[in-house]
């Protein structure tokens, strides 16, 4: 889970070629890998109320046009019991979500079951409330992302040592403020002539907000809202955690946080499935 917002990254990976150590030309496979392991029927079987909140789920997940529409379960009420047994059923996918406010704290993780979303609220550190949601993204989390109002000027001078951060902050601040769906945009910082100290005023004068979205793979996507509007630090990692891919995005969510409409289709089929194993066991 992701409690934490780590800094930006600014150094990339060293690129690796043919000349090089034979031994450095690929990236070491992780030595242990995390699998998803079902509870026994034996420990929820007996338990109606985890058939309930299962087909509801799995009503949310074929609710039609896919994912269009989003299904919350409140879990507020249920025993600990019910909860926990839920939580081993749906296991932990590979997007995590973490938005801090002042005294409110956000944490959405992704099920093993693309699209279905586990979210707790903290206030205080306190949990109050407990939910589960259905669709491509968590609506609670559209929700916040419309009552917060970026604000961040366009500096008015800019430092002698800067190289191209103020022609790009001219670019991203535009693009910014121009900003429409259907108009979305990928900078890729990887591939610009940026120096040092260039990465290091962008991260200034872009600020974050915070929020947090980390996507796990065979590497990893850390995912961070800038103060700028529809503006999105988005950076890919490889095994070992070194930066191999820098970029913003001008987006309303990165699709990378998304569920895709087929992995919606997956989910409802494979829920079916643990849905019917349920049913058999229980009659």
């Amino acid at each position: 889970m992701l409690f934490n917002h780590p800094p930006i990254a600014i150094e990339t990976a060293e690129p690796v070629s043919p000349f090089d150590d034979p031994e450095c030309l690929y990236v070491a496979l992780p030595e242990t890998m995390s699998t998803f392991v079902p509870p026994s029927m034996q420990d929820w079987r007996h338990n109606p109320k985890v058939g309930t909140i299962l087909s509801a789920l799995l009503d949310g997940l074929k609710a039609k046009p896919v994912g269009v529409e989003s299904t919350v379960i409140d879990l507020t009420d249920y025993d600990t019991d019910t909860c926990e047994l839920i939580g081993q059923i749906l296991g932990e996918g590979e997007i995590s979500i973490l938005v801090d406010r002042p005294k409110r704290r956000l944490i959405i993780s992704e099920s093993v079951f693309a699209g279905v979303w586990r979210v707790k609220l903290y206030h205080d550190d306190v949990l109050i409330q407990e939910s589960l949601e259905t669709g491509p993204y968590p609506k609670i989390l559209a929700e916040w992302l419309s009552v917060d109002k970026p604000q961040k000027s366009l500096p008015e001078t800019f430092p002698n040592n800067l190289m191209n951060a103020p022609a790009l902050l001219y670019e991203i601040f535009a693009k910014s403020r121009d900003f429409a769906v259907g108009s979305e945009e990928v900078i890729n910082l990887t591939l610009l002539p940026l120096t040092p100290e260039d990465m290091t005023y962008l991260i200034d004068s872009l600020g974050l907000l915070g929020m947090s979205i980390l996507s796990k793979g065979y590497g990893d996507c850390h995912i961070r809202r800038t103060g700028l509007p529809y503006v999105w630090w988005v950076q890919y990692s490889n095994s070992p955690g070194k930066l191999i891919l820098n970029t913003l995005e001008i987006t309303l969510l990165p699709s990378v946080v998304m569920a895709a409409p087929e992995d919606l289709e997956d989910s409802a089929s494979r829920l079916a499935t643990v849905l019917s194993e349920w049913f058999n066991e229980t009659n």
